[in-house]
């Protein structure tokens, strides 16, 4: 029988320099055909929507089913035995989210980069900061929201949590202008990094909009790209909005769209000092897998969770 773990145990036994080995391993196995995802799909009940996606990693002889909806996050980690566990996975989806940007970062990137600029103050905007800055790729942060108020609160509890310099920024094209690496965390379905703001040889990842009819990422920014990546292509062509509209008006060519586990397994990533590049991401299930793994093993070591 399963555990069931709650989101209090999953925020404590999980940690953003865990989750991100953890991606980055699963990358690495799927890049050697050692893994697999199955892309979001979205079941609509009415005014309802249930959000079912997995993955698996063939090493591990584990892999996951995650749905979400209502408000509701669940996710059901098997073994070719079983049932392992169920878990609630707001927390999970976060921080994997966050490693997620972390580990193409770190590879598109280099190390010398850390001003960052972030874009919105959600529930995935802080994970996506303790990413970067556990992958070595955040010294100062610059974050911009439209609520001021929450905006102030958001950078003065971020900036103790980082332990690094952290401020509200005047606007997102402020905030953007001088940055090696800007983060775009919103739900917009309208733009709001402007290629204008964006200085040659910075790094550009998306993250909020994973629906076709949101995007976050102005489309001459797109083009201007010279390495575009996304954590799974089949994903994107359902979900990635900036990408799917370029291809559709015949701008874009899909085989120019690296997948992520490629990136991963590339020992020397090519990259002009002012070339654009651009992460996609999406969320897979792979990714859940990958920290679900660590959190089951985590979870049992501890001797506190027992089968239901």
């Amino acid at each position: 029988m399963p555990i069931y773990l709650k989101e209090q145990d999953v925020a404590e036994i999980l940690d953003m320099p865990t989750a991100l080995q953890a991606l980055r391993e699963a990358f690495a196995a799927r890049a050697k055909d050692e893994a697999n995802i199955v892309p979001r799909t979205r079941w609509v009940f009415g005014e309802k929507r249930l959000n079912v996606m997995g993955g698996g990693i063939a090493a591990q002889r584990r892999y996951a089913i995650k749905t979400y909806g209502s408000g509701a996050y669940h996710l059901i980690l098997y073994s070719d035995k079983g049932a392992l566990a169920i878990m609630e996975t707001d927390v999970l989806g976060q921080i994997r989210t966050g490693a997620a940007t972390g580990v193409a970062t770190e590879r598109m990137t280099p190390s010398s980069y850390g001003k960052v600029a972030l874009i919105g103050t959600g529930r995935q905007a802080r994970t996506q900061a303790l990413a970067l800055k556990a992958a070595g790729r955040l010294r100062e942060l610059a974050v911009a929201a439209r609520d001021r108020a929450r905006l102030e609160t958001f950078c003065a509890g971020l900036g103790k949590e980082l332990g690094a310099p952290v401020r509200a920024a005047a606007s997102s094209e402020e905030a953007v202008a001088s940055a090696d690496i800007v983060v775009a965390a919103t739900n917009s379905a309208t733009p709001v990094v402007m290629n204008s703001w964006v200085r040659p040889g910075a790094h550009v990842v998306g993250m909020g909009a994973n629906a076709a009819n949101r995007r976050e990422l102005d489309a001459k920014l797109v083009l201007r790209a010279a390495l575009l990546v996304t954590d799974d292509i089949p994903q994107a062509k359902t979900e990635a909005g900036e990408f799917i509209d370029l291809a559709k008006a015949g701008k874009l060519d899909w085989n120019t769209v690296k997948p992520l586990h490629e990136i991963v397994a590339t020992a020397n990533v090519p990259r002009d000092k002012d070339a654009i590049t651009v992460f996609k991401s999406l969320g897979v299930g792979l990714e859940d897998v990958a920290v679900a793994s660590i959190i089951y093993d985590r979870a049992m070591a501890s001797g506190r969770f027992k089968p239901l």
